[in-house]
């Protein structure tokens, strides 16, 4: 089988490392595999692409982009692209890749298999009508099939644009290849100069809107009068460092919080800490969740996407609305009680275990594309 991927831009988060990550298996598998990204990346958020790997370099601000919302030059370039390649099925990434995937079986002189892969909430990112109605109308009649990372987010989908296609839950999985050859715990630490009573609240992500890194900070504030010896580590970047970075400032959190940016390999970070704080106001199903539990490191969340998916409240983890004491409060109850916090860390990584491994999603991937190709 031959299958084109059909993505953003290859950056380092979550939608776009589990679809490098699922090629590799796919491949492993002895399938073709082909990811073709409709923007470039630069600097060290950038994935690793692979020899048949294309950007196509368009430009995500261009006029076109927003009127008549495809941009013709970057079209005609991923057209070259599908007709040399001439897959057996096109999976897109979500965000703009349903319109770009779209017009391009509505233009293209060959029947082209389109499945959607629901990454996050539509209804979220898409809150206005005549949005919705231009999706509705215009681009998901072209779409075979669509795969939810959760069923909240392929619910989602089905209910806003009433799509009654081929549609399969396929949760999203983490590769652990890279994990397997960290440190234990004791020598982590003893590397990032932690002493025993210090307590790691960890936001790893990317820093922009949706991830509320604010909220977080906001947390760690409160966090910090109940704890004395917290510390806020913040792995990732994006368009709001500076904006959090004087936030701390105002906040006083300066010898509490450090930046780490981003970081090709993130398990040292949080194999060393003790809590994963999500503080989103939107996920589909997060990846950092299951990184997390694999090292039996619990999450307190806001309940978002398909967080209970992942996620027991009470069991492995804490699910709260979005209020910031609310947040403090279940994350002070796992800073406090060492044997709860292991407990649900254990827990936690059982789950990830049996129910998001990458190589039981991957064949879940492939009999799906052989029903619909």
């Amino acid at each position: 089988m031959k299958i084109l991927f059909l993505d953003t831009r290859p950056v380092r988060r979550g939608a776009q490392v589990f679809l490098h990550d699922l090629s590799k298996e796919i491949i492993r598998k002895g399938h073709q595999v082909k990811k073709v990204y409709l923007y470039a990346e630069e600097g060290e958020g950038k994935l690793h692409l692979n020899q048949e790997d294309v950007e196509l370099n368009g430009n995500d601000s261009h006029l076109f982009e927003k009127f008549p919302t495809i941009n013709p030059f970057l079209f005609l370039k991923l057209r070259r692209e599908v007709k040399k390649y001439q897959p057996d099925i096109i999976l897109l990434n979500g965000s703009r890749t349903l319109k770009y995937g779209a017009i391009l079986k509505k233009l293209s002189g060959r029947k082209l298999k389109l499945v959607y892969r629901i990454i996050d909430s539509v209804s979220f990112w898409n809150p206005h009508a005549y949005k919705q109605l231009y999706y509705r109308q215009l681009v998901m009649p072209m779409i075979d099939a669509a795969v939810g990372v959760s069923k909240a987010s392929l619910t989602d989908v089905q209910k806003l644009h009433s799509f009654t296609k081929p549609a399969k839950v396929i949760h999203r999985a983490i590769s652990t290849d890279d994990f397997e050859k960290i440190l234990s715990r004791v020598e982590l630490r003893k590397k990032f100069k932690l002493e025993e009573k210090d307590k790691v609240v960890l936001f790893l992500g990317n820093l922009t809107p949706q991830k509320r890194p604010d909220r977080y900070l906001q947390v760690i504030e409160k966090l910090k009068s109940k704890n004395p010896h917290l510390k806020s580590w913040i792995v990732g970047d994006g368009i709001l460092r500076q904006e959090n970075e004087r936030m701390v400032q105002d906040l006083n959190l300066s010898e509490t919080v450090t930046f780490w940016g981003y970081q090709q390999k993130v398990g040292e970070y949080i194999a060393a800490s003790d809590i994963l704080l999500l503080s989103s106001d939107t996920e589909g199903l997060p990846g950092v969740v299951l990184e997390a539990g694999y090292f039996g490191v619990p999450t307190v969340s806001t309940d978002v996407g398909g967080i209970r998916e992942a996620l027991e409240d009470g069991v492995s983890g804490y699910i709260t609305n979005k209020n910031v004491d609310d947040l403090v409060e279940k994350a002070h109850l796992l800073l406090q009680d060492e044997n709860l916090r292991i407990r649900f860390g254990e827990i936690a990584k059982s789950k990830v275990m049996n129910d998001f491994n990458l190589i039981k999603a991957t064949e879940q991937y492939l009999d799906f594309f052989k029903t619909i190709s």
